[in-house]
């Protein structure tokens, strides 16, 4: 049988070591946590993220929202009208982000890389189909009135009259898919690319707002993204778009800088994050909001505010959004000018319906109801960076003014008018399956402590019980108790 005293040494053991140990790890379970994610997320050949961010295999989309001008023949026949909207869609297209030309660069903690994306018609999740007719301003008139503004009416004359060989009006119908992927014939622009000495450029063979984009590998560009292998930290931040770290913008507007959105480093809620936006050639900042719960992940939910394309009235630092001497060209708070990165054409980017934008321009035209599901948003979750939802949206518009010498730009009742052309939403909402391991990554962040508070709990009963057995020992053997024995056994000798 165990004696008492080797029992509560065993107890004293086993109790301090539990005691120990579970101390020891509810210290060091949150570093040891940390590294283990950030071995899984750095970005290599061998890494749990590489697979994901090379081909991201949770469902995306993109919804396309048309803007059709319903009433062209009041405008037409010179009536003092607004411009009246009708939003037809959304149109749905699957979307798809493949990694191709994945380059380690030497200094191990960058790789360069192109975009390729592609996009599927979804006519099952669609209001309508790819054949509707939308009416709206030609792009192509309104671009070459746009680039020959500043030229003397000599030179716009002649112009205007060949554009009127073409097009009677400022208007112009196709359908959905024309609009969007499949570009619109225009002779314009077939006799533009025979003559290079015009005093415009454009690119394009047709004109269409994804035209030559679908599949393209080259057309979003090369980036170059930090792996986070030097600095966790920055982990899927571009560092260079197309080899460069600035865009056209001036000052800090033009710094190539934020995530691209498909890689974040923990976050532990900051108040903003930086997303890269290559379609409009800069980044957009998005503040934050509040929590937010996706299918049972706490994040925290940013978005966009109305510090987003101000360009200076309301956020001085935004300033550089508009050149240093401001222009006609700077329009008022909520819209960016992109025109620079869209070779010229009178292109403003907006959040859908006008939302946050100075009033001026939303009262030229009926048919918008902004609303905050307009909103460009983001939701995180903390601990891991993992994106939980996104609603990546943005508005097209042209900036329509009557330009002297081109009559045939100048039909529209106010001399100065922002069109907006159709709005569009890329949507990510993570699925059920990368939601269970998000879960059990957090399980094991949050609820491993609570084993080392248990096994911390069983150390010190296992203490207590030990120190229990051996004071009682002591109390039941005290050391007099054989001295007394002796003298009596003495006494009856």
């Amino acid at each position: 049988m165990v004696s008492s005293t080797r029992k509560s040494a065993c107890l004293l053991g086993f109790g301090s070591v539990l005691v120990v140990v579970g101390a020891v790890m509810l210290v060091f379970w949150p570093p040891i946590f940390f590294t283990q994610l950030q071995r899984m997320m750095v970005l290599s050949e061998d890494s749990t993220s590489f697979a994901i961010w090379r081909e991201i295999p949770i469902p995306m989309y993109l919804e396309c929202f048309m803007f059709n001008i319903v009433n062209v023949d009041d405008i037409l026949a010179g009536k003092n009208v607004t411009i009246r909207l009708e939003e037809v869609g959304p149109y749905v297209f699957r979307e798809y982000h493949t990694k191709e030309n994945i380059t380690w660069n030497d200094n191990n903690s960058t790789v360069t890389y192109y975009n390729k994306r592609s996009w599927q018609f979804q006519p099952q999740l669609s209001n309508g189909s790819l054949s509707d007719p939308i009416t709206s301003i030609n792009p192509i008139v309104v671009t070459v009135a746009y680039l020959m503004r500043h030229q003397r009416d000599i030179v716009k004359v002649p112009v205007d009259v060949f554009m009127r060989m073409f097009h009677e009006n400022l208007f112009i119908t196709a359908n959905v898919s024309s609009w969007l992927f499949d570009g619109i014939d225009d002779p314009i622009l077939n006799i533009a690319t025979k003559f290079p000495d015009l005093p415009f450029n454009i690119p394009f063979d047709k004109f269409g707002w994804f035209y030559t984009r679908n599949n393209s590998l080259e057309y979003d560009g090369s980036f170059i993204m930090n792996t986070g292998a030097s600095d966790f930290s920055q982990l899927g931040n571009v560092e260079k778009w197309r080899y460069s770290n600035r865009t056209m913008y001036r000052d800090w507007c033009g710094e190539v800088r934020g995530s691209t959105g498909e890689l974040w480093a923990p976050e532990l809620g900051q108040p903003e994050v930086t997303v890269f936006a290559p379609d409009i050639c800069t980044y957009i900042s998005l503040h934050k909001v509040g929590p937010v719960t996706v299918r049972d992940i706490s994040g925290v939910q940013y978005a966009a505010n109305d510090s987003v394309f101000d360009n200076g009235y309301s956020y001085p630092k935004m300033a550089c959004y508009c050149d240093e001497v401001r222009d006609a060209d700077c329009l008022p708070a909520g819209a960016l000018n992109v025109s620079a990165c869209r070779y010229g054409a009178p292109a403003f980017v907006t959040l859908p319906h006008f939302l946050n934008m100075d009033p001026y321009y939303a009262g030229k035209v009926d048919g918008l109801r902004p609303t905050q599901e307009h909103n460009f948003r983001l939701a995180l979750e903390m601990f891991t960076g993992m994106p939980l939802s996104v609603a990546a949206q943005l508005q097209i518009n042209l900036l329509v003014r009557h330009i002297g010498g081109i009559t045939l730009n100048n039909h529209l009742p106010d001399a100065d008018t922002l069109v907006p052309m159709f709005w569009f939403r890329q949507e990510l909402l993570i699925d059920e399956e990368y939601a269970r391991l998000a879960r059990f990554a957090l399980n094991l962040r949050f609820k491993v402590p609570y084993a080392f508070y248990a096994l911390t709990a069983i150390g010190i009963v296992l203490l207590a019980v030990g120190i229990w057995i051996l004071v009682r020992k002591i109390l039941k053997s005290p050391e007099t108790t054989p001295i007394l024995v002796e003298r009596d056994a003495t006494d009856t000798s």
